[in-house]
């Protein structure tokens, strides 16, 4: 819109302006080149503007990494979520899951949350891992005692699992809750300028 403008009024003041009968061909080739040029410095402007700032010591590439690894972990549990038989489990890491595509959302918003969870895909695919284990165990006609106990053991240990992923989720909500408060009050000092 500013640059269709910006060309508009660069076009009528040199055609007005320029003496000539080729001052028509040339206003409207200067507008024209005008109105690229404006699009393009504005289209700088717009992209920096929504370019992420990702923390000291982390690369986008290890950004991306880090994303595909939990995203390619988090398929892998829900597919073991398909396939576990005791529902309140399957209900368990189906929350598990939930839990772990909230803190990819997150992450993807605000790059600087990945400090706080840098271990995260070496303990997403340590879960799948765990799991795979257990519907090894869960699927056999015969179990004994131990197996039993190592069931419930898996079991106990995925609950605490979702545990630890909802405190850090909850503790990046909370950085995210305190920013917005921080914001809102600078804004609040600004406007009152009386």
């Amino acid at each position: 819109m500013v640059s269709g403008l910006g060309a508009a009024f660069i076009f009528t003041l040199l055609w007005i302006i320029l003496p000539g009968e080729n001052d028509f061909w040339f206003a409207l080739i200067f507008s024209l080149v005008s109105y690229f040029g404006i699009r393009l410095v504005f289209r700088s402007l717009f992209f920096r503007k929504i370019s992420i700032q990702l923390p000291a010591g982390l690369s986008r590439e290890d950004f991306t990494v880090f994303l595909i690894a939990c995203s390619e972990s988090l398929t892998l549990l829900k597919k073991d979520a398909e396939l576990i038989n005791k529902l309140s489990f399957r209900h368990t890491v189906l929350h598990l899951c939930v839990l772990g595509d909230e803190l990819l959302v997150n992450f993807e918003k605000d790059p600087q949350d990945v400090q706080a969870a840098r271990e995260l895909p070496d303990r997403l695919q340590r879960l799948h891992e765990i799991l795979a284990g257990y519907l090894d165990l869960a699927n056999q006609r015969n179990q004994s005692p131990q197996t039993l106990r190592a069931i419930q053991d898996t079991e106990k240990a995925v609950t605490k699992a979702v545990a630890t992923f909802e405190q850090l989720h909850h503790r990046l909500l909370e950085n995210d809750a305190i920013d917005l408060s921080t914001s809102a009050r600078t804004l609040d000092n600004l406007l009152d300028f009386d």
